[in-house]
């Protein structure tokens, strides 16, 4: 047998015993590398390159129990605590909005939404990867088409499609992960790709701006400052180390602007009002003072002594105040430190991925659903200056519902396949649209 047919063989025959074939093409390189390297050593020794191939191929073992013993060592890893968890989110929302509806039509948005997180969970992430820049385009021109082609209702933007009607605040959800994929593909560019990235950030800064929702703005610009900061810290721009002044200054630049941008977008009379429900008796300070008082008339288990009929759009945006009364501040307390281990759980797991491409799209998805959940839960104790999103799973809006189950889903992918998983080149395509070349 031909020396250079030996060793490709009796990989081909491991990797045949190998279950897990999204695993087979990085331990197939593993292996083959490791014979190559004995057969180099077998050379060095003296002995002819076919000679060297088979004792290099005979050291390893008999192919199919190396396979075998591969095949239980390489598999998915599956993150229970955050995967129990989340479907346990998913079955008190759909229980929640069933009783606050006293109807079964929530439980068909779930069912979707249980799909569409399975869709995630099993998803090859790795595509992501490959057209990162090609997402960031078609998300940003989507996205500005519906700027465009809405209607402001409520004081914020509604694309209407009939008979379905988007609500354009819940695009702060995607854009955090999307920022993510352009980062990924400036990677290796230095300085300029650091530039680039910087620069990313800003058209959906603006956009949510335009919506206007200001908890997007502040939950988009926190997560994506979060992963520049990263990227810069891991030097996966490949920066020279004359120009790491950028390091400190360009990641200043992101919470600068959105918290400019969020603080002049309340008036005066807002803040005071915020400061000082009781002196509005009509509009928004009473809404302020009616969950104060509901917060207060909490028990620390149990029910509460709250009214909660005079709570305006209840089911909608103040779910968590239903469940503070009926279950106690103590079960809030739990949901809330359940919703902060998940994200700490999945950002410390995300820190330890081998790929730039891992760690930047479970910071994304993680962030983004810890500052979520706790932008809406101020907001329910009657202290949000600017209007909360929604709750992850358990709030009404079928919208939110659906993206964060497949976020959630898309997260816990990585963490599922992560080990296996590989930075692979975006495609040139959407990289030449952006005018930029890869050297």
């Amino acid at each position: 047998m031909p020396s250079n047919k030996q060793i490709p063989d009796y990989c081909r025959q491991v990797a045949e015993q190998i279950r897990w074939k999204r695993a087979c093409p990085a331990v197939v390189q593993e292996l083959e590398q490791h014979l190559l390297d004995q057969q180099e050593a077998y050379l060095d020794q003296g002995y002819g390159e076919e000679e060297a191939a088979r004792m290099a191929v005979e050291q390893m073992g008999d192919a199919r129990q190396v396979g075998q013993a591969l095949n239980r060592a390489h598999r998915p890893q599956t993150p229970w605590f955050p995967l129990v968890a989340t479907v346990g989110l998913l079955l008190m929302g759909a229980l929640l909005q069933t009783t606050l509806a006293q109807q079964p039509m929530p439980l068909i948005s779930y069912a979707v939404a249980a799909v569409l997180f399975s869709a995630g969970y099993f998803c090859n992430i790795s595509w992501l990867g490959k057209h990162a820049m090609e997402i960031y385009l078609g998300v940003l021109a989507f996205s500005t088409v519906m700027l465009i082609g809405s209607e402001p209702v409520d004081g914020a933007a509604v694309f209407q499609l009939s008979p379905m009607q988007l609500q354009l605040c819940y695009l702060a959800l995607v854009f955090p992960v999307v920022y993510g994929l352009f980062l990924y593909g400036m990677k290796g560019l230095g300085t300029r790709g650091m530039v680039y990235g910087a620069l990313a950030y800003f058209p959906f800064a603006l956009i949510l701006l335009a919506v206007p929702t200001m908890s997007g703005l502040l939950i988009y610009t926190f997560a994506a400052w979060a992963m520049l900061a990263v990227t810069i810290r891991k030097n996966w721009f490949s920066v020279p180390g004359r120009n790491r002044i950028w390091n400190i200054f360009v990641p200043v630049i992101f919470p600068a602007f959105a918290l400019t941008g969020a603080f002049l977008s309340v008036k005066g009379t807002r803040l005071q009002v915020f400061l000082s429900p009781w002196q509005d008796s009509v509009d928004t300070g009473r809404v302020y003072c009616l969950l104060r008082d509901a917060v207060a008339q909490a028990a620390l288990r149990g029910e509460g002594r709250a009214d909660l009929s005079v709570i305006p759009t209840l089911s909608e945006n103040y779910v968590l105040l239903y469940g503070i009364q009926r279950f106690g501040l103590g079960a809030f307390a739990v949901l809330m430190l359940l919703i902060l281990g998940i994200g700490m759980f999945c950002i410390v797991r995300g820190m330890q991925q081998r790929t730039m491409l891992g760690t930047l799209l479970v910071l994304a998805a993680a962030l983004t659903f810890v500052l979520q959940a706790f932008a809406y839960a101020y907001a329910n104790l009657g202290y949000g200056l600017w209007d909360a999103l929604s709750f992850p799973f358990l709030s009404r809006g079928n919208t939110a519902l659906l993206l964060d189950s497949l976020l959630l889903g898309c997260m816990l992918s990585v963490l599922r396949t992560g080990v296996w998983l590989r930075d692979t080149e975006p495609q040139k395509y959407g990289i030449k649209l952006l005018g930029i070349e890869k050297r």
